[in-house]
């Protein structure tokens, strides 16, 4: 899912929790919302910017793919006597290069879903959650 995205999965994860205190169940102590917010917005991240950040797939490794095998069966880089005058792999990057694979979307992606899930849950976390020593749910 692109960053674009992400204020809904926020809107969606916070709904959830108010449901789930308005429903009478247990509400975090204040303490905990900290760590409660850093585990679910990780979690949020994780799963919302896995097309960014992995590495290994995505338009510039097909490309390269693409480029090395074609170079290989045109015979780009060696005559007809054997003799060669560039490495297809080096062909296969040069030719790929202007191909974005999505990476550097990786901690822009992370960062937007991180500040608004845990800005977001520390505000809600923080409204409907019980101090210490409290009787009250």
């Amino acid at each position: 899912m692109a960053a674009g995205g992400a204020p809904l999965l926020v809107v969606v994860v916070v709904f959830s929790m108010l449901i789930t205190s308005s429903l009478g169940g247990p509400r975090p102590l204040c303490s905990e919302c900290e760590t409660q917010c850093r585990t679910n917005c990780t979690a949020m991240v994780e799963t919302s910017c896995r097309g960014y950040c992995t590495s290994g797939g995505g338009p510039r490794s097909s490309c390269r793919k693409y480029v090395f095998e074609d170079c290989n069966v045109k015979g780009t880089c060696c005559s007809s006597n054997g003799t060669c005058t560039c490495d297809c792999n080096t062909v296969a990057e040069r030719g790929c290069m202007s191909v974005s694979d999505g990476t550097l979307q990786c901690d822009p992606c992370k960062r937007s879903i991180y500040d608004q899930c845990g800005s977001t849950c520390r505000n809600d976390c923080n409204n409907n959650c019980k101090k210490k020593g409290c009787r009250h749910d």
